[in-house]
């Protein structure tokens, strides 16, 4: 029977020490019932939401030989 992190029985789900995959896999899926704390997920981005400053742009548009 497959417990989970707390130590208590699990059912409905199969998992090998709290990952669905394989351990040679490419990208490990972790059992969310095992391991819930890996369910968060991020949203990053790169961009910026206000213009560049003066200087910035200054040496955006030499860069681009304006």
């Amino acid at each position: 029977m497959t417990r989970d992190r707390y130590g208590e029985p699990a059912d409905g789900h199969e998992c090998r020490n709290g990952w669905l995959t394989r351990p040679d896999a490419d990208e490990p899926r972790p059992c969310l019932i095992c391991r819930p704390h890996l369910a968060k997920t991020t949203n990053t981005h790169d961009f910026a939401e206000r213009e560049p400053s003066a200087r910035a742009a200054a040496a955006i548009r030499a860069e681009e030989g304006r």
